[in-house]
């Protein structure tokens, strides 16, 4: 942490021009003992294939993930030579070799063990050849090829480092550096006296040649030998390693200095006096990732990684509360003890001093012309004499009141927010607003408008000024109420506004309002600014706790599927100069301005740019990773492990996952799911493993996902693992089979004791049975006969001999089902079931008048001629007292229509007698429907629905006084069944559906 501090104070101390790549661009993270280190000698350092960094330290060996360090001693694994280890190296197979101050091991990750080499010198050195073969310098100079420890007879002397180099393999010995070859010719340089005589701690290679690290400086292989070369900054002191890094930056690590120089622009220097400490580098590594490990002899170890958003502290004031651009594109920068201008060149020039503030906060600035500078402040609103380098009153009448925010409009018109209300500026003069008497609360916070519309920001709600009418927005949500921060006004109308406790608030035009916070994907508490970049479609979000953008595309679809946030700078991104509470803190109305393809903003410790597209947004993927299941046995889990199958008898476990995330690791969020045995996603936002107990046996698929906070889980890595428990022998099938054979033989022999007593009974019984047995028969066949002769008589009416409606109940349902097995060749002929509901009209009356018996007769009268005219395959059913069904079974649905007017035409044509002798004339209605309905769909409606609405179209025909006429309801072709399926009252959305015009009445 003393090291992120030195580096972000030198930040400080750089020019702004400088376009020059700098040591202190870099973001630097820091672990120590306090993070879990064994200790905080750290030696070595190398990543292995899955990605895990491996630190050598004295007291074991660590693995990382960027969160938890897993450690590897000799009490835990006795084939590691030693637990002072001095140099790691992965090899092209992933196997991570471990020189020690005791000899040589090497790790196999896939079977998460160590071997043990006969080699018991201490190795200060660790090769690959290209050829797979592993040379070691350990005093003596080894190879080990195929598990197999030779000397390399070649050199005979002490050898120290080992490097290739230009295609070359460099051996440092005690007192030549050798030189083999491409054609395997060794040439020899000798070595300066002094280099003889001290420990000799790296050889290493740059563009500028081959250069030897020890004890007593550095020295450079040139054309003369190899010679002394001073340090960057003219001194000779200790050094422990060069490095050329794969951005073509150059590193020194000296006796507690570090040196770094960028091509051959200068070199910069980090020595004690800037660290506060002296954590010497022992070694220098580059990631898979580009990114700089330092490893220290007493401090731990440390992570550069080249950073993109730079802070900038151009004046002589670290707070900085404002921004605004300058007609002349200039960047003007309000601190609190002073005004400026950044030009485009990087050259910052002074405009006001402490003085003239007069200790006054810039809450925004507004230019009403060219050469006119107008600075809203905590007393009033001022403008600039830059010849005079003074303030100037404006306006008397906001001396004393804070000023918080100046936007113009279109009309020419200047708005002024004001702590005691809202101004506007007209041809000059100034004016209270009369929309004062509308707001609650006269503290204006914050303006925003677009060519339409106007955004008012009080400490009590938003209003909006659109077609000269004030209106107070978000009733039914606590924004009517809310300390407004920030508002932004799209071109399209779509509105965001910042609340001081309740988050962010969106409305789309046209809908309501849509509520971002914490429990959906807000990050970094309350948003004090807003960025709309209309090229790219982003929203930038800043607050105090860091910046991110909202992505505009995804606000149409957040209700269903979230919002598309990407965190730009977080409070784990330390290299940003400032607590993780502090990142954005600007004042009033300018709090970011888009200048030179970078967003600016005012921080406590100077200007922060961002650039517009930031390569650091795209956070790389975490992906989740399974190191191991602990049951009584430990599992290891490898990169390409798909299933882990345990003892049958283990059926507690613990398995471990992780993923590996060195900038954000707090930031990530875990989820698994053991399929067969859970049944919801369990989250894990700490910790990184999950504990089962009592597991029954059976094949089972543990699935883990990783995001970071402020991602959807839709946006989540998955890895699965498959863990196999076998079935204990008491668990299997054959088991319990012997079980139940035991139990049936059992069951048996009781059962033939039983059998053997009871059959002197049964023989005696048996000739009573043969007669019981026969008489019963006989009753058993006149009762069948007698249930179907019951069963006949009741699907039959007693009056006129027709089916019933059970009859039709029964029937219809299997005549329906009969349709749909052929419902693809009935359609093709164009055939339907139909429904034909007859009733004699003015029954009741002549019930009424004749009595009883005519009405019976007419009935049984009406009856005969439906059954003698129906086709032979139809059925007749009489509903009620005056009503009959003819179930037309698939019959052409042209026929249907004609066919029911004969029918109507032979019942109204038939004369009757009454009992005076005078005639009577029958007169029949009817009304017909299909099956399935002509709608959308209209298979998912049941027969009785077109029973129904059959039963309704015959009573409309009968309320308008049609007699003898046939009726149907038509339907328009773009009806959908769906306006039926959850009816209540038919008749109620039939009339609804008539009335407007997608259901009628035809008659025919």
């Amino acid at each position: 942490m003393r090291l992120l501090c030195m580096l972000l104070a030198l930040c400080y101390l750089l020019p702004v021009q400088a376009a020059t790549s700098s040591v202190f661009d870099y973001d630097i993270k820091h672990w120590t003992s306090a993070n879990g280190l064994a200790s905080n000698s750290v030696r070595t350092i190398t990543q292995d294939q899955q990605g895990y960094l491996w630190f050598g330290t004295l007291y074991g060996l660590h693995r990382f993930d960027g969160q938890q360090f897993e450690i590897f001693t000799t009490e835990t694994h006795p084939q590691l030579a030693s637990n002072a280890i001095t140099q790691l190296l992965t090899d092209k197979e992933g196997r991570i070799w471990v020189g020690t101050k005791a000899g040589l091991s090497v790790f196999h990750p896939q079977q998460w063990q160590f071997q043990r080499l006969p080699l018991y010198n201490e190795v200060t050195s660790l090769l690959e050849l290209d050829n797979g073969e592993i040379w070691v310098a350990a005093d003596q100079l080894f190879s080990v090829s195929q598990g197999q420890v030779k000397r390399v007879e070649h050199i005979k002397a002490v050898v120290s480092q080992l490097t290739y180099f230009q295609q070359q393999l460099w051996v440092a010995a005690a007192e030549y550096l050798y030189q083999r070859t491409p054609e395997g010719e060794w040439l020899q340089h000798a070595l300066p006296t002094e280099l003889m005589q001290t420990p000799l701690y790296d050889l290493s290679g740059t563009d500028e040649g081959l250069f030897l690290a020890s004890e007593s400086g550095l020295y450079r292989l040139t054309e003369q030998g190899v010679r002394a070369q001073s340090l960057p900054d003219g001194s000779v002191a200790p050094v422990y390693q060069v490095m050329q890094d794969a951005h073509g930056a150059t590193w020194i690590s000296a006796y507690r200095k570090l040196f770094y120089r960028f091509g051959q622009e200068h070199w910069q220097t980090v020595t004690l006096e800037e660290l506060g400490s002296s954590p010497w580098f022992s070694a220098l590594y580059q990631d898979q990732q580009q990114h700089l490990w330092l490893s220290s002899f007493s401090d731990g170890v440390f992570r550069a990684s080249l950073a993109q958003i730079r802070r900038l502290l151009p004046g002589h004031d670290a707070v900085v509360r404002s921004l605004g651009l300058t007609p002349q594109g200039q960047l003007l920068i309000a601190a609190q003890t002073e005004l400026g201008i950044l030009d485009k060149a990087g050259f910052y020039r002074q405009l006001l001093a402490e003085e003239a503030l007069q200790a006054q906060t810039v809450h925004d600035m507004f230019w009403p012309d060219g050469q006119t500078l107008w600075l809203a402040m905590e007393r009033g609103l001022y403008q600039l004499d830059e010849e005079q380098a003074r303030l100037l009153p404006v306006f008397p009448q906001l001396q004393g009141q804070t000023v918080r925010a100046i936007l113009p409009d279109q009309k020419g018109q200047i708005w002024i927010a004001a702590l005691q209300g809202l101004y506007q500026v007209i041809d000059g003069e100034l004016h209270f607003s009369e929309l004062n008497q509308q707001l609650e609360s006269r503290q204006i916070t914050t303006l925003n408008r677009n060519e339409r519309q106007l955004l008012l920001g009080t400490s009590r709600g938003l209003y909006r000024w659109q077609n000269n009418r004030l209106s107070r927005q978000g009733s039914g949500t606590a924004l009517y109420n809310a300390y407004i921060l920030a508002a932004l006004l799209l071109p399209d109308d779509t509105m965001l506004v910042s609340t001081l406790d309740d988050g962010i608030f969106i409305m789309l035009p046209g809908q309501s309002w849509q509520h971002l916070h914490g429990g959906n994907g807000l990050v970094h508490g309350p948003a004090v600014s807003f960025y709309y970049h209309q090229h790219s479609g982003w929203i930038w979000v800043s607050t105090h706790k860091g910046i991110f953008r909202l992505q505009r595309a995804s606000l149409e679809s957040a209700r269903t599927e979230g919002y598309r946030l990407e965190e730009i700078l977080s409070p784990f991104d330390r290299q940003m100069g400032s607590l993780s509470s502090r990142c954005c803190n600007g004042a009033g109305a300018a709090k970011v301005v888009y200048w030179q393809q970078q967003l600016w903003y005012p921080t406590l410790k100077g200007v922060v740019s961002v650039p517009e597209l930031p390569a650091v947004s795209a956070l790389p993927e975490p992906r989740p990773h399974l190191k191991s299941v602990n049951a009584q046995h430990f599992y290891p889990v490898s990169a390409t492990q798909r299933s882990v199958v345990l003892e049958q008898y283990e059926r507690n476990m613990q398995l471990n996952f992780t993923a590996l995330e060195f900038d954000r690791p707090e930031s990530l969020v875990f989820r698994y799911k053991l399929e067969g045995f859970d049944q919801d996603w369990q989250v894990s936002p700490l910790r990184r493993e999950a504990v089962y107990t009592n597991l029954p046996p059976g094949n089972f698929e543990f699935l883990l996902q990783v995001k970071y906070r402020h991602q959807q889980w839709q946006d989540a890595a998955q890895t699965q693992l498959q863990l196999v428990i076998p079935r204990r022998f008491d668990e299997t099938l054959l088991y319990r089979l012997l079980w139940l054979l035991l139990f049936i033989s059992t069951l048996y022999g009781l059962f033939w004791l039983y059998r053997q007593n009871a059959l002197l009974k049964q023989e005696q019984l048996a000739r009573l049975v043969q007669q019981r047995t026969q008489e019963l028969e006989n009753s058993n066949q006149r009762l069948n006969v007698l249930n179907e002769q019951l069963q006949q008589l009741t699907h039959r009416d007693s009056l006129t001999g027709l089916r019933n409606s059970r009859f039709l109940s029964e029937q219809l349902p299997k005549d329906i089902e009969h349709f749909q097995r052929n419902i693809d060749s009935l359609q093709q002929q164009g055939k339907i079931i139909a429904l034909l509901v007859l009733q004699a009209d003015g029954l009741d009356q002549l019930l009424a008048t004749h009595g009883k018996g005519l009405a019976d007769s007419l009935l049984q009268h009406f009856s005969a001629v439906l059954s003698r005219e129906t086709r032979g395959s139809d059925y007749v059913v009489r509903l009620d007292d005056g009503r009959f069904v003819v179930v037309f079974r698939e019959i052409l649905q042209q026929q249907v229509g004609p066919y029911s007017r004969r029918l109507l035409d032979l019942l109204s044509g038939s004369d009757l007698a009454l009992g005076d002798g005078s005639p009577l004339t029958l007169s029949v209605s009817g009304a017909y429907a299909w099956y399935p309905l002509p709608l959308l769909g209209g298979s998912l409606l049941s027969w009785e629905f077109s029973l129904q609405l059959a039963s309704l179209a015959l009573r409309q025909l009968q309320q308008h006084g049609r007699v003898a006429r046939v009726a149907s309801l038509q339907f328009a072709s773009q009806l959908d069944a769906f306006e039926f399926e959850e009816t209540a009252d038919l008749e109620q959305q039939v009339n609804r559906l008539q009335a407007e015009g997608l259901i009628w009445l035809k008659t025919e």
